[in-house]
């Protein structure tokens, strides 16, 4: 994972409007191979704080950025986002129908994000000049409790034969430090993510498979 920060002039990376957005985006992916698993992915709950001064330590309030047990959100003081897939044609795989277990434990993602920062003027426009962007390639996405195991999945999909279902992840970002003149506050101005993949390697149903949506998305 490569972290790298540059001022926002000259990086033509598009910014939608602060504040928390709970934009839902759903893109289908085709299967990696003919007659195997294709897939759904929903990028949704994102948050991206307008105000923004979050705690590292804090796991309540408007400015927690820590999760608590059985937590599987984004924060309101540090910001994220949700992912969640659903497989299609789970059930016709071969390996599905002779009742083979996967061979693989769990459904990993990846995806590059970039977060831009600065300040808001005291008419509360945001002034480009204190601009700056925090991207991270292919940062892995955070596992939503035991929805990743793929044994679940298998699960679910025997379970309720008219619905397909598949893994859920989320990433609750790190605090980002921002330093602005006085009378000017703090913000995360926008939130885009690209290049999400979600993986898995598994002998028996899904195969060794990559299901990838370029985006971008935009928080």
């Amino acid at each position: 994972m490569r972290l790298a920060i540059a001022l926002l002039a000259g990086t033509g990376l598009a910014l939608s409007a602060s504040g928390p957005a709970q934009a839902v985006t759903t893109v289908d992916i085709p299967a990696p191979t003919t007659g195997g698993v294709s897939a759904t992915v929903k990028f949704h709950g994102t948050v991206v704080p307008k105000a923004y001064h979050p705690d590292p330590t804090a796991y309540f309030g408007d400015r927690k950025c820590l999760n608590t047990y059985h937590d599987y959100d984004p924060t309101p003081g540090c910001g994220g986002f949700k992912l969640d897939v659903e497989l299609h044609n789970v059930r016709h795989q071969p390996g599905y129908l002779a009742g083979l277990p996967s061979t693989d434990d769990r459904f990993d993602a990846y995806a590059d994000t970039a977060r831009t920062f600065g300040c808001l003027q005291p008419d509360g426009t945001f002034d480009h000049d204190t601009g700056f962007v925090v991207r991270t390639e292919q940062q892995p996405l955070t596992h939503t409790y035991y929805t990743t195991q793929t044994s679940w999945v298998l699960s679910q999909q025997a379970r309720y034969p008219d619905q397909d279902t598949g893994p859920g992840f989320y990433v609750n970002f790190p605090a980002v430090e921002v330093d602005c003149p006085e009378g000017m506050t703090p913000t995360q101005y926008g939130l885009k993510v690209t290049d999400i993949n979600v993986t898995v390697a598994d002998d028996n149903t899904f195969g060794h498979s990559t299901w990838h949506t370029p985006g971008p998305f935009y928080g």
